[in-house]
């Protein structure tokens, strides 16, 4: 767990840089702000395409080597973006990007590692803790960008890409963090532990179809596709946004660092909130975040700096509430044979949906502005949280259920 933990910090510290300044360097880059959003886009498409084969070599080889690439991975993804800005190549930017993302898949993946080794009434908080440890990273980030900037001047790299010298760094650490440390591997240890279990020793999959029309299933699939397309098409541009109405980088720095910072700050409070009182009202409650934080940085104007910036925290805390609880739904409903497939497949449609959101929050931002960006992610919101309310009697029913799997 603290290796997990200590990983996360210096993933998430890498990561953190392609929020602050992708939308940026790909201006620099084109000229544009068309095309603004696509660098979170493509990331966030690496992150979704690589889950299922780091899931996947995990299920045969254990935890540590398939985190252990995702980091890997990203660090020449980092340097492939740091030359693309360089060489004025939009395209290597994007390839350099989408390598980029799959540190962010070894991040999300940590936290099934952790939910490996803990019982089913602890897995919200197990889960969160894990998930906090990105909020020092997220918000540690950021703020090295002026170090970064003359550590940059003095290799010869421009100042718009040296933010990418963070990720370097923080992703190597991560990576030798996790291949030396982790063990043993977390995989390893429920293997052993679970067919101890009466309940779990006999049983066997079930075919994917029928898992994914499991109702838990669908609900936690629900919650992660919406909430990470409207969390990341409503942020991703947010930094050009304030940028464009005349803010300071220490500023858009600030802002990204507290957004970040609530996505996954409360993640203790989100994981012990749906241990204690339910994975389906925590999910709901953050819809209500997200909506309420929408609304603030959507409806304020540009020049108010801290109240869009206190709408941007909060969309991290709605979302962070949302993410946590529908990993423990989703957890809860599937069998140890079952999880890690499922809970890659999981991942890849999140992070396709994160990539869509990004991408078309670019095209919004561009012909109709931020505050119409936010009002589309409050429409893509509205209907879910309705359908879910119409139907907590049942699924309430459902998610209180005998599970052999969360003893």
């Amino acid at each position: 767990m603290a290796t997990l933990f200590a990983a996360q910090v210096c993933g998430s510290t890498g990561f953190s840089m392609g929020m602050a300044v992708g939308a940026i360097m790909a201006a620099a880059v084109t000229g544009t702000n068309t095309w603004s959003g696509l660098p979170v886009a493509v990331g966030s498409l690496g992150t979704a395409l690589a889950a299922w084969p780091l899931s996947r070599l995990m299920m045969r080889f254990g935890r540590r080597p398939g985190l252990t690439a995702g980091y890997t991975i990203a660090v020449a993804g980092a340097a492939l973006g740091i030359a693309g800005v360089m060489a004025s190549s939009f395209s290597l930017f994007l390839a350099g990007m989408a390598l980029f993302g799959t540190a962010n898949t070894s991040n999300l993946l940590a936290r099934y590692a952790a939910a490996d080794i803990t019982p089913g009434a602890q897995r919200g908080r197990a889960m969160g803790l894990i998930v906090w440890g990105s909020a020092g990273g997220s918000i540690v980030g950021p703020m090295l960008m002026n170090p970064a900037m003359r550590v940059g001047a003095a290799l010869g790299v421009s100042s718009v890409a040296s933010a990418f010298l963070i990720s370097v760094v923080g992703y190597a650490l991560a990576a030798l963090l996790v291949q030396a440390f982790l063990r043993p591997d977390p995989l390893a240890i429920a293997r052993r532990v679970e067919p101890a279990l009466p309940q779990s020793g006999g049983e066997r999959a079930r075919a994917s179809s029928v898992i994914l029309r499991e109702p838990r299933v669908i609900v936690a699939y629900g919650t992660l596709m919406v909430s990470q397309l409207v969390m990341i098409g409503t942020t991703s541009t947010s930094p050009l946004y304030l940028h464009d109405h005349g803010h300071a980088v220490g500023t858009i720095g600030l802002a990204v660092s507290l957004h970040l910072g609530g996505m996954y700050v409360t993640s203790p409070l989100s994981g012990w909130l749906c241990d204690r009182f339910g994975r389906l009202p925590m999910i709901g409650a953050g819809g209500v975040v997200l909506l309420a934080s929408l609304a603030l940085a959507g409806l304020v104007p540009g020049r108010a700096a801290g109240a869009v910036i206190a709408g941007l925290f909060a969309n991290g805390v709605g979302w962070n509430l949302a993410f946590v609880s529908a990993s423990a739904l989703l957890t809860d409903a599937l069998s140890p044979q079952e999880r890690a497939s499922i809970q890659g497949l999981a991942d890849l449609v999140m992070g396709l949906m994160g990539a869509v959101g990004s991408a078309l929050g670019g095209i919004v931002l561009g012909a109709w502005g931020f505050g119409m960006l936010n009002a589309l992610g409050a429409a893509l919101l509205i209907v879910p949280l309705a359908g879910s309310w119409l139907q907590r009697e049942a699924l309430a029913a459902r998610a209180a259920e005998p599970n052999p799997w969360a003893s």
